[in-house]
């Protein structure tokens, strides 16, 4: 006997079945089976327990189709096979599809596609659950007069079948346990005399049916709930058009069973919903018929959203208010339609709020750190020791290396290009990069990565040779012992006791979990493999495919959890509340698109061939519209709705639009007006209201600015907020920090200053913090002029000026050459590890570097300075420094020093005075401009001078001059017979050195640089109508450019002491990449504005103006 039980949501079928159940049981039956879904039965074992008590309960046999499944095994035994677990299906399915790849028609060349074996199980699930065999797909694709489909089904019957002979004998399949149930079910009377209870199905699947017809055929009674209000209305786009259907199909199992049918039972009244607008609304949701109320509701809510993270900020504030009021989160449930998106994004403002929730969907494993590990594991014996897969093995943190030791690992790697078979091989290279020597530290530091090489390099090498011609089997073990080796097993316990220290036992115990089922993949991988040898990178395809397709279920963590889910899984148990999340339109309801092996035109002449497979089209816009009805219809108390007001996310969806229809006065609420004392709920939210409305002038942002004044956890943050809000520069308020941070006598480069006075905040960044970007060990424009520098400095400290003027053009390339490489084997390492690249750059600077020094011929055959020095240290004289810099007092009590090391030093002598001037050798193209001084910039060469000249050191003498020799060249694109003089001019002028020379009544110097004065060499000539011009100053000049400069430094020290690292970048036609190329872009973004600070570019004689005014006023 069937007995429908039908009705709309909230009717109370649940309750009727319940209280038939507790009828039965008070009249002494004990011979009762209820079935419902999987995800209700804990739900139902409770409701029974409550209604019968500990006595009676084991009257009721609770259960599912799987438990159903599982008790027969358990009384009537099964086949002593293993069942495949998805991933191991997925490996098996791999294989099987192999063995018949070249008989497939359309499918062979996908078989290696993840995707495509995914969707191909999908399409075997379906068929089997749709009890459609290979056979009788194999007799559609010879009717079928659509070739493609044809080619489709056909391979796709070959798939079924081969892999049916796969695990014939040596393993069970999942997606046929209904079908083995139902085979076993027909020669037992497992149901005779029972009356079997069948609640909170929406439909079922031709498996399903045919169970239902034994439970038919055997059973006293068979009650079975739908929700539905007319189980014979046919119309396709009603909205229980899903639910009609299924029930045709179970009236067809009732008449094949024989079982007579009772006319249903409609429940009418409401069991649900305790206000009349939850009855309103779903009395005419998606209805033809609307009755529109005027009334303002108060237990529905709309909310306009800005993102998905505004969307769960309102979802969290209303749940802690719930909460707050006395409703147990257990009664609260939010249902979306894409979990995927909403999923993270929850769980961090749930946190944020500090509510209890719990999600029963399964999470994918292949992100966890023992998984990720396996992976590049595997990859670094594929890819032959890949340095990214090393170091994403070695930051899982699994292994016995601490974060240190890795990251000095990485360092090493990525300045010296480390990859492949490098790392077989001890490093020798400094740690630092290019040196010509390493200091004791740098040693130990190389031995320590040395070690870390080895430790990893070690365990690598021996995994790949246990798994070099093995089979599966030999290689799960090998990964196994690796792990061991690695003491994997040991960091996973100890990661697994700090995280339950800490608080977070759920995650904790995930770990037992995740290396748990990593055994039982290897296991598995190990018993469903032959005995054929494999690959590596064959195993990790098999590996891969196995870990995408397992999953771990959420634990919850207690029983009153906030239950968060998709529309399409969840079942909830007469909830408070419900959160009805992401109402636009295409995501919920959902789009209905086609998918998978088969399309829906595909399966349109699929039907009309008789086939029954799941809801596709129609059927599925149907079945979706009824998810949001159901989802609407859940709560008894209240119901919020939400969706997002960006154009991204398209319009809102039909479940709004209801809504509105039904309450034309529903209110629809955004952020911008929640912003009120209600909307503090805990510290962390209030918090952001805070720092999201600092600037607005009200009573309520004033009482919380004081409240979390009083708060020392927020000083911190609520300090930035303060600074942000009115974009102040950032300082080290306490000064004794500054001190210690900068020290008090402080030992500075020139280059330091020079990076003060470009922005004081990178200056913090990069010597405050020290926080330095890695350079790797190539020819970088930093190295090229490195390279530069030594070799200018090797020719002419080896010949002197006299002697560079005997060589010709062929010696100086010779020289040239082999200072280029004693460079190479001095100081970058192992000449044959270099790529080709890189070998044909370093030797095209002697192309460079040769001209340079024909040039510097050229000019010391019209020069009487004659060079006495290079390189020349400048410091405090405790290294042995050459010359000792004199200490700058600070008003403060602190004192600054300069150190450095100076090109080249040249000298002249006359009358008995020395002259001395400074040669800076610039492989760059920055122009030089005297105006720079006044803002700290481009000093470092005049500080060199007057340091030299001020102390003892026997090259001191009278400041003749600063020069800057450009020693890179431009590329002209002219042909052979197109090159002018203009050309030329400009190439000889790209040679001349460019910065300031003395030369006044009492020391004209200039013709002493360049004889004839022409402004070949210097940028200085002379004229009979305009005598001695270009960048000339005099000694009372060069007195003010030095004092200057010492009143800045001074300015840097004391602005340090007080803590003031300004984000005030410096702006100007030569200065405007300061912010492009900075290292510490990524870190400054925390102002509304940053104040660029724009220096004014002066010409060469208005420079000295200013020099001089600024003088007098000092």
């Amino acid at each position: 006997m069937l007995q429908l039980i039908l009705g709309r949501s909230g009717s109370g079928k649940t309750e009727y079945v319940f209280s038939q159940i507790k009828k039965l049981v008070e009249n002494g039956e004990q011979n009762i089976l209820l079935l419902t879904p999987e995800q209700y039965s804990f739900i139902s074992e409770r409701r029974l327990l409550k209604d019968l008590g500990e006595s009676r309960v084991n009257s009721v046999e609770n259960g599912s189709f799987s438990r159903l499944s599982n008790e027969i095994s358990r009384r009537y035994g099964s086949a002593p096979l293993p069942i495949l677990t998805k991933g191991a299906k997925a490996v098996v399915f791999k294989k099987a599809c192999e063995n018949i790849k070249d008989e497939l028609k359309l499918f062979g060349k996908n078989i290696d596609n993840v995707a495509f074996i995914n969707s191909a199980i999908n399409i075997y699930d379906e068929m089997k659950s749709c009890r459609v065999g290979a056979d009788d797909i194999m007799q559609a694709s010879v009717n079928t007069e659509k070739e493609t489909l044809s080619q489709k089904l056909h391979d796709i019957s070959l798939i079924m079948s081969a892999y049916d002979l796969y695990i014939d004998g040596k393993f069970l399949d999942g997606a046929s346990e209904l079908t083995r149930l139902y085979t076993k079910l027909v020669d037992l009377d497992y149901f005779v005399g029972r009356t079997v209870f069948i609640d909170g199905f929406n439909g079922f699947v031709a498996q399903e049916y045919k169970i239902l017809e034994v439970i038919l055929s055997q059973a006293k009674a068979v009650y079975v709930t739908f929700c539905t209000d007319s189980h014979i209305n046919n119309d396709k786009y009603n909205l229980f058009s899903y639910v009609n259907n299924n029930i045709n199909y179970l009236r067809e199992a009732a008449e094949n069973a024989g079982a007579s049918m009772l006319e249903p039972i409609y429940l009418k009244d409401n069991h649900r919903f305790n206000n009349d607008e939850l009855i309103l609304s779903e009395k005419f949701l998606f209805s033809n018929v609307k009755n529109t109320s005027g009334d303002i509701p108060q237990n529905i809510e709309l909310y306009s959203a800005k993102s998905v993270t505004d969307e769960c900020d309102f979802v969290s504030d209303r749940i802690s208010k719930l909460l707050r009021s006395g409703v147990k989160a257990s009664d609260i449930a939010v249902i979306c339609r894409d979990l995927d998106k909403y999923q993270k994004e929850l769980q961090f403002s749930f946190s944020k709020y500090n509510i209890p929730y719990f999600n029963d969907e399964r999470q994918n494993i292949s992100s966890e750190p023992l998984i990720m590990f396996v992976n590049f594991l595997m990859r670094c014996s594929i890819y032959s020791l890949s340095s990214n897969d090393i170091f994403s093995m070695l930051k899982t943190g699994l292994t016995a290396l601490d974060d240190e030791a890795v990251n000095e690992l990485e360092n090493y790697a990525f300045i010296w290009n480390i990859k492949g078979s490098k790392w077989k091989k001890e490093f020798t290279n400094s740690p630092k990069g290019f040196s010509e020597e390493m200091s004791d530290n740098d040693l130990k530091k190389l031995e320590a990565i040395n070690k870390s090489r080895e430790y990893v390099v070690e365990r690598i090498q021996k995994f790949n040779s246990a798994c070099k011609k093995k089979t599966s089997a030999d290689i799960c073990k090998a990964i196994y012992f690796t792990l061991i080796d690695f003491s994997v097993d040991d960091k996973l316990r100890g990661l697994a006791q700090s995280l339950n220290d800490s608080g977070k036992s759920v995650l904790a115990f995930e770990q037992g979990r995740v290396w748990d089922l990593l055994m039982d993949i290897l296991d598995k991988l190990a018993t469903i493999s032959n005995d054929q040898n494999i690959t590596v990178k064959e195993f990790y395809k098999l590996f891969n495919l196995m870990i995408m397709n397992e999953d771990l279920g959420n634990v919850p963590s207690g029983l009153d959890n906030v239950q968060i889910g998709s529309a399409d899984r969840i079942r909830c148990n007469n909830p408070y509340a419900v959160f009805v999340v992401g109402a636009n339109e295409g995501e919920f309801p959902q789009s209905v698109s086609s998918s998978g092996l088969l399309s829906e035109s595909d399966r349109n002449i699929l039907i009309e061939n008789k086939f029954k497979l799941y809801a596709y089209g129609e059927t599925l816009n149907a079945q979706e519209k009824y998810f949001a009805y159901m989802a609407l219809s859940a709560p008894s108390d209240r119901l919020f709705v939400s969706f997002r007001n960006s154009s991204a996310d398209g319009a809102e969806s039909i479940i709004v639009s209801e809504l509105k229809n039904i309450f034309s006065n529903l209110e629809v609420h955004s952020a911008e007006a929640e912003y009120s004392v209600s909307a503090a709920e805990t510290d962390a939210n209030t918090f952001e209201i805070l720092a999201s409305n600092f600037d607005d002038n009200t009573e309520f942002i004033a009482t919380l600015k004081e409240y979390f004044a009083d708060k020392p956890e927020f000083e911190s943050r609520l300090s930035a907020v303060k600074r942000l809000s009115k974009n102040e520069d950032i300082t080290i308020k306490n000064s004794d920090l500054a001190r210690k941070l900068f020290k008090n006598d402080m030992y500075l480069s020139v280059s330091k200053i020079e990076d003060y006075y470009k922005c004081a905040f990178r200056y913090y960044c990069k010597f405050g913090l020290n926080a330095r970007p890695r350079i790797k060990a190539e020819m970088n424009p930093m190295e090229t002029g490195s390279v530069i520098h030594y070799v200018l400095e090797c020719i002419v400290r080896d010949y002197g000026s006299k002697g560079l003027i005997e060589l010709n053009s062929r010696q100086i390339t010779s020289e040239v050459k082999k200072y280029l490489k004693q460079y190479l084997e001095s100081k970058m390492g192992d000449y044959s590890e270099f790529t080709v690249r890189f070998k044909y750059r370093f030797m095209y600077l002697s192309k460079l570097i040769s001209c340079v020094v024909l040039r510097l011929r050229e000019e010391f055959e019209n020069c009487d300075f004659e060079p006495k020095a290079f390189e020349l240290s400048i410091g405090n004289g405790e290294n042995g420094e050459s010359v000792k810099s004199q200490a700058i007092n600070l008003p403060d009590g602190g004192t600054i020093q300069i150190r450095g090391s100076i090109d080249r030093v040249d000298t002249y002598t006359e009358n008995g005075e020395q002259y001395v001037r400074v040669v800076d050798y610039k492989s760059g193209i920055k122009k030089f401009k005297l105006s720079d001084i006044l803002y700290g910039l481009n000093l470092q060469m005049f500080v060199y001078l007057f340091t030299l000249c001020k102390s003892d050191n026997e090259l001191a003498g009278k400041e003749a001059g600063v020069l800057y020799l450009h020693s890179s060249r431009k590329i002209y694109n002219v042909s052979r017979n197109d090159i002018d003089l203009s050309v030329l001019k400009e190439d000889s002028d790209a040679y001349k050195m460019v910065g300031v020379v003395l030369n006044d009544e009492e020391n004209p110097i200039a013709e002493h640089m360049e004889h004839d004065l022409r402004g070949e060499f210097i940028d200085v000539k002379c004229s009979a109508k305009n005598g001695v011009s270009g960048s000339i100053v005099s000694l009372e000049d060069m007195g003010r450019i030095s004092r200057k400069i010492d009143s800045l430094i001074e300015q840097m020290g004391v602005e340090l002491h007080m803590g003031k690292i300004m984000q005030n970048p410096v702006n100007s036609t030569n200065h405007n990449n300061t912010c492009e190329f900075c290292d510490y872009s990524s870190v400054c973004a925390n102002r509304k504005e940053i104040e660029l600070k724009e220096i004014e570019e002066l010409s060469f004689s208005d420079t000295l103006k200013k020099l001089k005014e600024d003088d007098a006023n000092d």
